[in-house]
């Protein structure tokens, strides 16, 4: 991949502000300064300004030596790491467990060579080594993802009769001894080991073993069946036969596998799965308990099909189950959780086959007299106690629509797709009452202020047509809203093409909304830049901030990776994915991905996500048998499925400063004023949790220019608040 080619222009932004802001508020009336070293000095370049702040992030993850070594602290995994030249250990913020590894020997069978003495430690921003020997390199990478823990091994070591591929020659292996009070247990394809606590509960997952020479070339590895004698090491095995030195070993470190409170036999747990800050939901829609509402009785399984979901959060580097969600009118087959979307303390859950005949918000739910038309739930969170909210429903409720077939969350704003509605109507809020465009699909925007939801806008397609299918996928941040239209059949390629010459049927669309205000409007119509029938782009769809992606599970071309061939169709079903970004009001495609190993029928496509720079893309039929992370494929294993992540997508965050002033005014609402780009128009997001990424906050509105680059807002929703986060976005 040619990073330059992902590198969108820098976003004309600035965040504000730091967590200090939302410290305990100055007396009523007081104005409290607020100086610090990130504050924005005038008329310091963008780009400058954002060397900063990345150099600032960078630091956060460095190595810094101690009195007995050093240590690296991860507030994305909220770990701290000590490194004592020997090994290391890692401990959560907030206690519990500790956990880690510190080699021991290796070599040739019998033939091992113990590590003795202290190595040459070499700390390098976010790298730190250990230079064992002339043989062995063993190193650690902090940054965003986590604790990177591998080894570089320089030539041979001495043991080995030699490297002919056909030798009986024994393996090369790495002792390694396990610090802290969890226990290993090798997983059942050996690549990988289970850390294991008292209670016999997985804590981490040491798993993704893969290894390659200097020539790129993957070679075979294995973690070995514990030793009874001594089972606090493990022992990790590479038949290095025709290898060309230096090897490469790189396991990886994981923390959760996630299981229903009441695991059964075709529930489908995983159909769904959404994830914000340290909160996972995941679906499962085919779940049978008759309970409803929250965490209610697992046992009675005499309502088939009826679907469930749960929440699950995380505290330091351990998850729980937090809920166990069903809806507040449980029904055989209504498919609940066959969606999931999470906001900050926001879940929403999708219940596509429901049948009441209810119209709009927490209407009638006992009256099933409109099959499969589906409904949405709302539940929130405070403290720890989840409670439904709201229970929703399409303003044109009609038989077999499948509202809820999709469901999306951004902060108060909600978006649900029903992608068999069948009006006649196009663009925002038209005539919901003609059905003679059977099966082309509506989106509905709901909105919340304070604990009330109300439908805000009504979306069809600009172009609509009978089984286009738009809302079959649907995705929501901050002021935007995409919609996919998988069944769409135009020839149009790009952005904004002619729409009406049909002869690309199920070639697939996207269309782009954004608010002002109250008020919708479409924004862009999206196409593949080689749109094919049967490519059925819009499958599904993403957004994060300024950068959309679109799947396209049936496109045909046999290219890999990013940006290749489209003209070669010989991989019918492969799929590919699509990157638009955003530049003002205009929409441009970046990028098309392939997945890296296509191949016929993987559907790579199916699923998508973004979030800031990163893409990922599921190949659900995908049919290799590598586990973990960059495995090697051996052989088959029919539509076992994979994920491809690829980086570099989508605008820079733009920096953080502080502002300039405080004051708390008699009513208890905050304003404040910063200091920017002069006769701009920033726009002031809020969240009373700062973990969140900023296309999660609450967009509160327009802060007011005073001239000469100074700018104030004032909040009313910060009276009575512990704490207020904000964050400024330039239009």
């Amino acid at each position: 991949m040619n990073p330059s080619r992902w590198l969108p222009s820098l976003v004309l932004a600035a965040l504000t502000c730091l967590p200090t802001l939302a410290a305990h508020a100055a007396p009523p009336g007081k104005t409290q300064q607020l100086t610090s070293p990130d504050q924005v000095p005038d008329g310091l370049a963008k780009s400058d300004w954002q060397g900063i702040r990345a150099a600032y992030e960078a630091g956060r993850h460095t190595f810094q030596p101690t009195a007995s070594g050093w240590e690296a602290r991860n507030p994305g995994q909220q770990w701290l790491t000590t490194f004592d030249r020997r090994g290391f250990i890692a401990r959560p913020m907030d206690g519990g467990w500790q956990w880690g590894l510190e080699l021991q020997s290796y070599g040739f069978g019998e033939n091992q060579r113990p590590i003795s003495g202290t190595p040459v430690v070499k700390a390098d921003g976010r790298r730190l080594t250990y230079q064992w020997d002339s043989h062995v390199l063993e190193w650690f990478i902090n940054d965003q993802r986590g604790l990177e823990h591998g080894f570089t091994i320089g030539r041979r070591p001495d043991g080995g009769s030699d490297q002919d591929p056909r030798s009986r020659t024994p393996a090369l292996s790495f002792t390694l001894a396990v610090r802290g009070g969890l226990h290993p247990q090798v997983t059942g394809d050996a690549l990988g080991v289970d850390f294991r606590d008292a209670a016999g509960a997985t804590v981490l997952t040491y798993a993704g073993l893969k290894v390659w020479d200097v020539d790129g070339r993957v070679l075979p590895s294995r973690f070995e069946p514990p030793d009874p004698r001594h089972p606090s090491r493990v022992v990790l095995s590479v038949d290095e036969r025709g290898a060309r030195y230096p090897l490469t070993i790189d396991p990886v470190a994981q923390q959760a596998y996630l299981k229903a409170s009441n695991t059964a036999e075709s529930a489908q747990f995983g159909i769904s799965v959404a994830v914000s800050g340290d909160t996972v939901v995941v679906g499962a829609y085919l779940e049978n308990s008759r309970a409803a509402g929250v965490n209610g009785n697992q046992e009675d399984n005499s309502a088939g099909l009826s679907g469930a979901a749960y929440v699950f959060t995380r505290s330091g580097t351990t998850w729980t189950q937090q809920a166990y969600l069903k809806a507040s009118n449980t029904g055989r087959s209504d498919r609940f959780g066959n969606s999931v979307a999470v906001s900050g303390d926001t879940v929403v859950v999708g219940a596509y086959l429901e049948d009441s005949n209810a119209t709009g918000v927490n209407g009638n739910q006992a009256d099933n007299s409109s099959g499969n038309s589906g409904a949405a739930y709302v539940f929130t969170r405070s403290g720890t106690a989840w409670t439904q909210q709201a229970y929703l429903k399409a303003s044109n409720t009609g038989s077999g629509d499948q509202f809820g077939g999709s469901v999306a969350v951004s902060g108060d704003t909600v978006v649900v797709g029903a992608y068999l509605e069948s009006s006649n109507a196009t663009g925002v809020d038209g005539n919901q009452a003609d059905d003679s465009a059977v099966v082309s699909g509506a989106a509905y925007v709901f909105t919340r202020s304070g604990t009330t939801w109300t439908q805000q806008a009504y979306l069809k397609a600009s172009n609509t047509g009978a089984g286009d299918q738009f809302g079959g996928s649907v995705a929501v941040s901050g002021e935007t809203v995409v919609v996919g239209a998988l069944g769409e059949d135009s020839n149009a390629t790009g952005v904004n093409g002619n729409q009406a010459d049909d002869s690309a049927v199920v070639s697939g669309a996207a269309y782009v909304f954004t608010r002002s205000g109250t008020t919708w409007t479409q924004q862009a119509y999206l196409k593949a830049s080689n749109p094919g029938a049967g490519d059925q782009f819009g499958g599904s769809v993403a957004v994060s901030g300024d950068t959309a992606v679109i799947g396209a599970f049936g496109e045909d071309s046999n290219a890999t990776g990013v940006d290749g061939n489209q003209a070669d169709n010989s991989s019918a079903d492969s799929g590919a994915a699509y990157v638009f970004t955003r530049s003002g009001t205009m929409w441009t495609q970046q990028a098309y991905l392939k997945a890296s190993n296509s191949g016929a029928d993987d559907r790579f496509g199916y699923s998508a996500a973004v979030s800031g720079d990163t893409v990922v893309a599921g190949a659900h039929r995908e049919a290799s048998n590598a586990t973990g992370v960059d495995g090697t494929a051996t052989g088959l294993a029919g539509d076992s499925g994979a994920a491809y992540i690829f980086s570099g997508a989508g605008p820079v965050q733009p920096p953080m400063v502080n502002p300039q002033s405080l004051t708390v005014l008699g009513t208890g609402a905050f304003q404040f004023t910063f200091t920017n780009v002069a006769n701009t128009t920033f726009r002031v997001l809020a969240t009373t949790n700062v973990s969140l990424p900023s296309t999660d906050w609450t967009v509160l509105g327009n802060a007011t220019n005073a001239g000469g680059g100074v700018y104030q807002f004032t909040d009313p929703g910060a009276a009575g608040l512990p704490q207020r986060f904000y964050r400024l976005r330039g239009q």
